[in-house]
């Protein structure tokens, strides 16, 4: 592979861009279905979940300096048990992947383009998909960089559109039907923060490791907090009996906005950049996910993994039935299974290496 370098601000927007733009996808419409009018706590259980293993990879990560994610495991645990650590993560990985594919999808087609069928879009989503993929790590950092400011500028402008329009007293009852529904199913999903997980692997793509570490830290917390904002925003605009009803929170929030008597039906507006946005998000997605398993197969370039890894998407994305069916059973169930290992794969990493004694150094 290049030795290609990325900026710390690359990092960042990237960040921005995966983690951050769950705030427009159906993870708010999955967490309501437990959390009522209390989803938008729900999102805060699942990080605090999560981030003890997480600062634990990164520990490791600063202690073994020149490895990447998939390096690292094979490093500490050996080449037999690292290429079935490795492809663990890969496949939960891609079949995360797969499932969100076609919810992007079905949504594209549903909102805007209902009288297409599903199999064109999805077919013209990952032909886009993988010729941006094929750019490289280098343009996909620089072209993140560049967008994501007026992303984000068109999530400002609907966030201060929005707001004069909520009622407050909506978050009452804080916790819902529950404080243990909210604790149990926030920590269900945790690995709805998988994505930093993942791009552990470009650890030594960056131009330094405190680079990266800055970047992850300051990108993965804006957008935690763009989340929980938005998620707020959600719960105060609808009420506690239709929230969880909603599939699309994000798109139907754009219903209520318009510019004075002559600027109605502004959703297409906010339509353009939400779809330049799943563009961008999958691309890194496949990116990454390539360069996941080309690490764990040991291959020297894992770029021609780009195309048979965005070509098998499109047949098993059609698998599933309907949005409800993927979203509700399959993608809730996989989030389900995937959160323990993210916890636990850390952890098992730490003991060996400190059995090793390689973290006495």
């Amino acid at each position: 592979m290049k030795k290609t370098r990325l900026k710390g601000r690359e990092i960042i927007a990237i960040v921005l861009l995966i983690i951050g733009f769950k705030l427009a996808d159906t993870t708010p419409a999955q967490y309501a279905q437990e959390g009522k009018n209390a989803f938008w706590l729900m999102p805060i259980v699942s990080l605090l979940v999560m981030l003890p293993s997480f600062l634990l990879l990164m520990y490791l990560l600063k202690k073994y300096k020149d490895k990447n994610l998939i390096q690292l495991i094979f490093s500490i645990l050996g080449k037999k048990v690292g290429v079935f650590m490795g492809f663990i993560i890969f496949l939960l990985s891609y079949l995360l992947l797969i499932l969100s594919a076609r919810n992007y999808t079905n949504q594209i087609t549903m909102l805007y383009f209902p009288e297409s069928p599903t199999t064109v879009i999805m077919f013209l989503f990952l032909t886009v998909i993988f010729f941006g993929a094929k750019r490289g790590l280098q343009a996909i950092g620089t072209a993140t960089y560049i967008t994501l400011p007026y992303l984000k500028l068109s999530i400002l402008v609907l966030a201060a559109a929005i707001i004069p329009k909520v009622v407050w007293l909506r978050i009452f009852p804080i916790f819902g039907d529950g404080l243990g529904t909210i604790l149990l199913e926030g920590a269900k999903r945790g690995s709805i923060f998988f994505d930093l997980f993942i791009l552990t692997i470009a650890y030594t793509a960056i131009t330094s490791n405190k680079s990266f570490a800055k970047g992850i830290y300051f990108g993965g917390a804006i957008a935690f907090m763009e989340i929980i904002f938005f998620f707020l925003l959600y719960t105060t605009l609808f009420d506690y009996k239709s929230i969880d009803k909603i599939a699309f929170p994000f798109h139907d929030v754009t219903q209520y906005v318009n510019f004075g008597e002559f600027f109605t039906n502004v959703e297409t507006f906010f339509m353009v950049f939400w779809l330049g946005a799943a563009f961008l998000r999958f691309v890194i997605l496949i990116y990454f996910g390539s360069w996941l398993l080309g690490e764990t197969l040991q291959l020297d370039e894992f770029e021609p993994l780009i195309f048979p890894l965005t070509l098998f998407v499109f047949p098993f994305s059609m698998i599933v039935e309907n949005t409800i069916t993927n979203e509700l059973i399959f993608r809730n169930y996989l989030l389900s299974i995937t959160t323990p290992v993210l916890i636990i794969f850390p952890i098992i990493l730490w003991i060996v290496a400190k059995s090793k004694g390689a973290l006495t150094k």
